[in-house]
């Protein structure tokens, strides 16, 4: 009760508001039981749901977070289906903790049924949510789900399996509530899946066309105009000769047979020069190590040998130990400021840092390389064109004359899988040396023998976009998702040297946002301007780490997200005689969310223990059915908010007035009131 006491103390000496609100408003969140389906209590087994997709004779499994998604006319449902109209049935079980009464309902468009434990309980065509299930007792324990689902006649479909309980209002089934069991079927389309995403990642349709659906498929390779001017020889040298020498798992292949032919490739490629870059502003490596803590680098990169590796799970850090001898001065600075100029879908994020911070980060790299340069041998760069022409590196990087580019030749992707585990798999003869883990051959095998797979390079959806780029861009480097912590918590501590007694801990509140809800709480257009730099503000200017932009992704990337979810389009605003949200979002007669928001210039009166977000963008950012859903009741998205509960029946609130105390009207005046304050 201390720190209640504490927090009612700062408030009265604003003169906030009563005692008996201040009880309400600051005990609430603290006293409040979890609801009895909790949606935070996951399931024993695999989270998610399965879902079968069927399309005439074809057909396709895989796992699916919630009985939700979204398709557009002319979209694939599935990355291994073509588009066009479809069913599909999620499977699985629903983790209840207490006995609960709840009702369940439809959103989106198409022919939905739903099953629990076996029973039909629900059945809707053409426009849902105008239907609701009776109301159902489910018990403790598992409950049996399932859902069939039929899309319209040309693909596009929308579908949100919803609920809602006498002590929680309408939301969908949470992802945490929901499990099945793994089975060969599901195990075999993952590892497809896994053999697709690397048929893309290592570049193979430069060489054997497999179409333009997969976006990953056609991205090229880092530019080599001018990379004379960028990269040092010495190191482009070694690189060459084993790329897989100086980054573990890179996917670069290995494409000489000697050192000598790797010195001759460098010599040439030395000679492609571009205009001499700006002056680089004057850095400073003890700087640049505070801005690498900052900025939490260490949750993708190694930086000293003997680190160890299991700190950092499932991810793969990256080197920066061969890193400071690669770029010519100036060079590491500008790519540090401009990480897609040669590169468009570089995985190297932009984090918009200054010409200072990009300097300092230079140095403070540099430092890490204890190597050295070599000395350069006996080269060729005549003989290094006439290798880049024979390597075929034109296929998959751009930049080059047009005298160093070379016709493609090699097996059409139709004939690859009656070829067996030979070429490129193998390393066999001339054919590129991939450093693959046995695991990655036995993915591509399996991708390259399905028709149907090979045939899925044409295919593009949406929402499994989403979910390789959430995984390729390391976005669980940063972020929690689905109860999985950020990589960052892990071994952050590893850069705390490198920030001078600077180093700060992260806390709720003080780490970047967690992204379990992310495609049905933020807009579309709103993540899209995110994704590309175009916002001109930051909503949590207090954080040290920084969203970092992904231009050539962010269109797709968001709509992905908001598929995920099957989230639809936003409602038409809700007219109102009064206007009460301004007075509503204050101190006297109000919520008083003054206390810890800020509203355009007016900063919050008493924040706690970190602020909240400003609500001048809120309107911009916040999709309206999330918006209502966290202001019923805060914890029941996150338990750790201190964020009141305003509710304390089904629709009323803790003011009687205005509107009559209609909690939905009140909550949203505040809405149209946040829309009005950026205009």
């Amino acid at each position: 009760m201390t720190k209640i006491k504490k927090i009612m103390a700062q408030l009265e000496a604003y003169g906030a508001v009563s005692r008996k609100l201040h009880l309400v408003h600051v005990i609430a969140p603290i006293l409040v039981c979890g609801s009895t389906v909790s949606g935070q209590d996951a399931p024993a087994g695999t989270q998610g749901l399965r879902l079968t997709l069927t399309q005439g004779q074809a057909g396709d499994v895989r796992e699916s977070r919630q009985a939700a998604l979204t398709v557009q006319k002319g979209e694939a449902v599935s990355a291994l289906l073509p588009a066009g109209q479809y069913d599909a049935v999620w499977e699985g079980f629903l983790k209840v903790d207490k006995r609960s009464r709840v009702y369940f309902s439809f959103e989106g468009q198409g022919s939905a049924e739903l099953f629990i434990d076996g029973e039909s309980i629900l059945k809707e065509d053409g426009e849902f949510g105008k239907e609701e299930s009776k109301r159902l007792r489910l018990n403790s324990g598992e409950v049996q789900v399932k859902v069939i689902y039929k899309s319209g006649p040309e693909g596009a479909g929308r579908l949100r399996l919803m609920w809602r309980g006498r002590d929680f209002a309408k939301e969908p089934v949470p992802h945490s509530l929901l499990g099945h069991k793994m089975d060969e079927k599901l195990t075999q389309s993952q590892l497809i899946r896994k053999g697709r995403g690397l048929f893309a990642e290592l570049k193979c349709s430069a060489c054997h066309d497999g179409g333009k659906g997969m976006p990953e498929a056609t991205e090229m390779a880092p530019s080599l105009a001018g990379i004379g001017s960028r990269l040092d020889e010495s190191w482009m040298a070694e690189w060459l000769t084993d790329p897989s020498a100086m980054r573990k798992h890179a996917r670069m292949p290995k494409v000489v047979a000697s050192e000598e032919e790797a010195a001759n490739i460098a010599a040439y490629l030395k000679t492609l020069k571009a205009d001499a870059p700006d002056k680089a502003v004057a850095g400073d490596a003890a700087e640049g190590g505070k801005v690498f803590d900052q900025l939490g680098c260490i949750a993708c990169h190694q930086t000293e040998q003997g680190q160890d590796l299991a700190k950092w799970g499932e991810g793969v850090p990256i080197e920066l130990f061969h890193a400071g001898g690669k770029y010519e001065p100036g060079a590491l600075a500008a790519f540090l400021k401009e990480p897609g100029k040669h590169h468009a879908s570089t995985r190297m994020p932009d984090f918009a840092v200054s010409d200072k911070e990009a300097a300092d980060l230079a140095d403070f790299v540099r430092g890490l390389d204890k190597a050295g340069k070599n000395a350069a041998g006996a080269k060729d760069a005549v003989k290094g064109k006439e290798l880049v022409k024979s390597a075929h590196c034109s296929s998959c990087h751009d930049g080059l004359p047009q005298d160093a580019v070379a016709e493609v030749g090699f097996t059409p992707l139709s004939g690859l899988a009656k070829n067996g585990m030979k070429g490129c798999l193998i390393g066999e003869g001339k054919a590129p040396k991939y450093n693959l883990s046995e695991g990655d051959k036995k993915a591509l095998a399996a991708f390259m023998q399905s028709e149907q797979a090979v045939k899925s390079l044409l295919n593009f959806n949406r929402a499994e976009y989403a979910s390789r780029q959430f995984k390729n861009l390391n976005c669980a480097a940063c972020h929690t998702k689905d109860g999985q912590g950020a990589r960052l918590d892990a071994v952050h501590s590893l850069s705390a040297a490198y920030a001078r007694g600077e180093h700060k801990k992260g806390g709720h509140g003080t780490t970047p946002p967690d992204l379990t809800y992310v495609g049905e709480k933020l807009k579309t257009e709103w993540m899209e301007k995110l994704f590309k730099g175009e916002l001109g503000y930051t909503t949590r200017p207090w954080l040290k780490q920084r969203m970092p932009d992904y231009h050539s992704r962010a269109k797709v990337l968001a709509e992905g997200l908001a598929a995920q979810y099957g989230v639809g389009e936003e409602p038409a605003k809700v007219e109102s005689k009064e206007d009460p949200g301004k007075t509503l979002f204050g101190m006297q007669g109000g919520f008083g969310c003054a206390a810890c928001h800020g509203a355009a210039e007016a900063k919050p009166v008493a924040v706690f223990e970190a602020p909240g977000v400003n609500l001048l963008y809120a309107g911009q950012r916040l999709r309206t059915d999330y918006y209502h859903r966290w202001m019923r009741d805060p914890r029941r998205i996150d338990p750790l908010t201190i964020m009141p509960k305003y509710f304390v029946e089904e629709n009323t609130t803790t003011l009687a007035q205005p509107l009559d105390g209609d909690g939905q009207k009140q909550m949203e005046a505040i809405l149209q009131w946040m829309k009005s304050l950026d205009k």
